[in-house]
């Protein structure tokens, strides 16, 4: 139940944050809305691996959108709120960069790459030894490839998504900018952190929490990126 009603609010989100980048045009609300729908159809399989077992189609899926894409895609839309500007724009195009290589090896790798039938079949969330672990054997390039691409990702894009909702929630502060600013940009990191530890708790087989403190998570980071595109500043300033 829990995994259905996070596909569904995720879809409500992200059709949300969309339609302010249609109306505004800002390219943070691209990114995050982008995100939002990948969190979404990663969350599907999990609906659907719940009642049936997961299949090699659901897991490369779920992979694909929720291990590699997620958060590079999150942490793009705090970079281009951040170092959207033109002293930035070098930084910003670099990192854009870094996430379409992400997502392309990603892409690449995740189709091609054999899985570990045995961890397949349940209905919990799979071990990522369905893709890659250092306990088993029988991989090849491409599984190591698309494990590398998450490892990467996730760690660069924590790192990006949590230092610059930090130090954007500082700047508006210190700036005197409108509160919701800085409120939102909290809300961002506190949702993200959430998130991620949500995912630790399958390490220790627990599952509702990990289901409910996605929901949770992901809903605390749409309230933060709602309080953001309600200020109606010149993206320089919000910058």
């Amino acid at each position: 139940m829990i995994p259905a009603v996070t596909t569904l609010i995720s879809l409500v989100f992200a059709a949300q944050v969309l339609s302010q980048y249609r109306s505004r045009g800002r390219t943070y609300h691209l990114a995050w809305g982008l995100a939002l729908l990948f969190y979404a159809i990663a969350a599907f399989p999990e609906v659907l691996g719940s009642f049936n077992g997961w299949s090699d189609f659901e897991f490369r899926i779920y992979y694909l959108f929720g291990a590699i894409l997620l958060v590079p895609w999150l942490s793009l839309g705090t970079a281009e709120l951040v170092l959207g500007r033109s002293d930035s724009t070098r930084a910003v195009n670099l990192y854009r960069a870094f996430v379409a290589a992400i997502t392309l090896l990603g892409l690449i790798t995740v189709a091609v790459a054999p899985l570990h039938a045995a961890f397949l079949g349940t209905t919990h969330v799979p071990s990522n030894c369905a893709m890659w672990c250092k306990s088993e054997s029988g991989y090849v390039l491409a599984n190591g490839l698309a494990a590398l691409s998450a490892a990467v990702g996730n760690s660069l894009g924590t790192i990006v998504l949590v230092v610059g909702a930090g130090l954007s929630a500082y700047r508006t502060y210190r700036a005197g900018l409108p509160r919701n600013l800085t409120l939102g940009n909290v809300l961002i990191l506190v949702g993200s952190l959430v998130v991620a530890s949500a995912a630790t708790l399958t390490r220790f087989g627990s599952y509702e929490l990990f289901y409910s403190g996605q929901a949770a998570g992901i809903a605390i980071i749409f309230v933060g990126f709602r309080l953001i595109g309600s200020v109606s500043q010149p993206r320089t300033s919000l910058a």
